[in-house]
């Protein structure tokens, strides 16, 4: 080892002060590039992907958050078919949601019965459609009839 240490020296010395002196430029350029290859670029790839990650994790808690949102009513209220008090709560607040008045009280079988007396046909068909997809709530059973000024009488039960 000293001899290989003694040959370098040897060798440096042997050189011309520029040549010494382009030659630690070199040396410094190259552990330069070293470093930056070899500690830098990864480092800062890391965070980059670490800002990523944490992006796609803020998006899906976002996404987690809204669906219990929305299964929360349904979550909180027991059975669907068995406990129409639990129901209830959810079935008037899309009602009033959707611009409805809304009649409801026990049918003869124990569930939830609800009436709409003059409903426009669309508003009435997108709360019965906002029940099935968001809480899915499906009525048990369902009459439509048409009034003369064309709203629709709906009654049901779920």
């Amino acid at each position: 080892m000293n001899r290989i240490v003694a040959e370098l020296h040897q060798a440096w010395e042997g050189r011309t002060r520029r040549e010494q002196r382009m030659l630690a430029g070199m040396a410094l350029l190259l552990a330069a590039v070293v470093l930056w290859l070899g500690v830098i670029r990864p480092i800062t790839g890391w965070r980059d992907e670490a800002a990523r990650e944490r992006t796609r994790a803020a998006t899906e808690l976002a996404e987690v958050r809204s669906a219990l949102a929305r299964l929360a009513p349904v979550a909180g209220a027991g059975t669907r078919a068995a406990d129409a008090r639990g129901l209830e709560p959810v079935v008037r607040q899309t009602a009033e949601a959707a611009g409805l008045e809304l009649t409801t009280g026990m049918d003869a079988s124990g569930r939830l019965g609800f009436r709409l007396a003059n409903a426009p046909g669309a508003a009435a068909f997108g709360w019965l459609a906002t029940l099935e997809t968001t809480h899915g709530l499906q009525p048990a059973s369902l009459s439509v009839v048409e009034n003369a000024d064309a709203s629709l009488q709906v009654e049901g039960a779920f």
